[in-house]
This record gives structure tokens, C-alpha cells and sequence, in this order.
């Protein structure tokens, strides 16, 4: 879906643990999201210089026994972060 384009955090997004729990979220917004190890993951890659399909190539690499569900997860997530304005694509 975002193949070639590079997902890219919007500012003053923060993700923390919090009693035991990852959670994104913007201290001027009242929505959290609670992140799963591989959303962290992805959120870390969104930096403006990955595109959506080298995020999957790098996590595919890194965990190959899971390689064939990552590309769904991949665009799962990057569409909640885009629904709750926590990423923008360049």
C-alpha cells in the first residue's frame, strides 16, 4: 500500500513503557496506543528514511520465522499510526 513512500514521525509523539504496558502517545492529545513489541519496532524504522518495504525487508531479516505475516503487520500498523496522526508519509 506504502511501498515506495517513507513513513515519518510527526513531533511530540512519545513512546514509553508504562506498568509494563508500550504506549504512543502525544501529551497535547488524549489517545494512546498500546503497542505491541513489533509496532515499537516499526515505530522506531519510521524515521523518514525507510520506505514501508524496506521496514519489511529489515524486519523480515530479522525475524524470518514470521517473515510471511510482517507485510500485513507492517501495513496494519503504519494505518493506525497514520488514523491517529502519529506518522505522515514523504
Amino acid at each position: 500500500m506504502y511501498s515506495s513512500r517513507r513513513p515519518c514521525q510527526q513531533p511530540g509523539y512519545r513512546l514509553e513503557v508504562l506498568d509494563g504496558e508500550l504506549l504512543l502517545y502525544h501529551p497535547g492529545r488524549t489517545k494512546m496506543l498500546y503497542c505491541s513489541q513489533t509496532a515499537s519496532l516499526i515505530w522506531h524504522l519510521c524515521d523518514g528514511r525507510h520506505t514501508s518495504r524496506e521496514i519489511v525487508e529489515l524486519l523480515s531479516q530479522a525475524f524470518p520465522e514470521a517473515a510471511e505475516a510482517i507485510p500485513e503487520d507492517v501495513q496494519i500498523t503504519l494505518g493506525e499510526f497514520l488514523r491517529h496522526g502519529a506518522i505522515r508519509f514523504g
